[in-house]
């Protein structure tokens, strides 16, 4: 078990693993020599004395784990020195009724500056990542019309300026007016946000929503979720500034030294004890271990997976209840992750679930993605290549829609 639950760990053999393995022999030992009458009974009549040379053994030894896991150069749980300062906020980046998006003036500073690079240098005056502003024009009347929700994969992400999915749609369908709401790191409930905070001005005829699995977990949150800062070299970072326990209850996190445990990719600790044993690397494998196996007994029950499919259940109601409303036609593109490639996912198989119990028709590229259609790992998103061929399957359907006025009439698309 020790080789597979250790967080942190690479296949084979590395310092945490031996320790475990350590740890059995020495058991294995002890064992043994229980397994003896005569040992049994030295033990328990010279109790007091053993207990004492024990306790001595005891702290010896965790000593000397401790050495070997630094020589092995085994991280802390938590970071031992914590700055008082880490980040400081940017102007480019603010969260309203619209959901969070970038700030055009100061978007614009920052890349003039050279401090920001690539498609956030290639916003509108609303700060997000469209050629045009959301603004009607009387010439769009005769135009098909289309408003793109979603996250990083809807902006763009890793794509080459221009061949993303929405920009395909685009070259595709030169007479259309495409609209992009998507903004990295978000969620349903942006798309949710930037809908209504749009729809209205836009009168879009079609909303198309991109869902990555992700959004199981982004949906668990509200929708401004990430802190954006620059560290004192003036690098920018978005960092979760949420935290959930196993409940579900939602904390935010406004200490500086909060943010920097986050950067850490851990929760801040619960107590100074607990703070203290997650700096040394003999509790920092305790705790790790304990997490995963925790993550382990979720994971088996559901218990986690389950309330983000409860969280997404209701943000996506919101956004039928919306078009409904308003007879903007909608539909969902379902974004596998690369693993769901080989072996569909539980949250690839619940977001199919999910949009068969609401009556949600959708797109699943699935069967006509193959790997290089995705970045190299550790980048999640589709490559070029995948970007181009996704966008070119909404094009088929969106001339459908077109030509007939039901999106339901193209082969692609599941209507439950």
């Amino acid at each position: 078990m020790g080789l597979d639950l250790i967080p942190g760990t690479s296949p084979g053999l590395s310092g945490p693993q031996i320790m475990m393995i350590l740890g059995g022999v020495i058991l294995l030992v002890i064992g043994l020599l229980f397994r003896k009458v005569s040992t049994r009974r030295a033990i328990f009549r010279d109790l007091p004395k053993n207990l004492a040379i024990s306790t001595v053994m005891v702290v010896i030894t965790l000593v000397i784990l401790e050495l070997v896991l630094s020589i092995t150069n085994m991280p802390t749980r938590y970071p031992t020195d914590i700055p008082d300062t880490f980040l400081t906020e940017v102007d480019w980046w603010t969260c309203d009724d619209s959901g969070c998006h970038y700030v055009y003036d100061a978007i614009t500073q920052a890349c003039n500056n050279k401090e920001i690079s690539g498609r956030r240098c290639m916003m509108n005056p609303q700060g997000f990542h469209d050629t045009q502003a959301f603004v009607y024009d009387d010439a769009f009347d005769d135009n098909l019309r289309v408003l793109m929700l979603g996250d990083s994969f809807t902006f763009g992400g890793t794509a080459e300026i221009g061949s993303s999915f929405v920009e395909t749609i685009e070259s595709n369908l030169p007479n259309a007016v495409v609209w992009n709401t998507g903004i990295p790191g978000a969620g349903t409930n942006q798309a949710a946000a930037s809908l209504s905070a749009f729809a209205p001005i836009l009168n879009p005829q079609i909303a198309i929503l991109g869902f990555y699995l992700n959004d199981f977990e982004d949906n668990m949150m509200p929708y401004d979720s990430y802190f954006m800062g620059v560290d004192d070299t003036n690098y920018p970072l978005s960092i979760r500034q949420y935290m959930i326990d196993d409940n579900g209850t939602v904390t935010k996190l406004d200490s500086q030294s909060d943010l920097y445990y986050r950067y850490f990719q851990v929760d801040p600790p619960q107590s100074e004890l607990d703070r203290f044993v997650g700096t040394t690397r003999i509790g920092s494998l305790v705790l790790n271990t304990g997490d995963a196996i925790q993550q382990m007994i979720n994971k088996s029950n559901g218990i986690r997976l389950s309330k983000q499919v409860d969280a997404t259940r209701q943000h996506l109601i919101t956004l039928q209840d919306y078009v409904a409303s308003h007879d903007i036609a909608f539909f969902v593109l379902l974004i596998p992750s690369r693993e769901d490639l080989s072996v569909p996912t539980p949250r690839y198989l619940s977001a199919l679930d999910l949009f068969n119990e609401l009556g949600i028709p959708y797109i699943d590229p699935l069967d006509d993605l193959i790997l290089t259609d995705y970045a190299p790992d550790p980048d999640i998103h589709w490559s070029t290549e995948g970007h181009v061929k996704v966008g070119d399957m909404l094009t088929e359907c969106l001339v459908t829609f077109e030509q007939s006025g039901d999106i339901n009439d193209c082969d692609r698309v599941i209507m439950p």
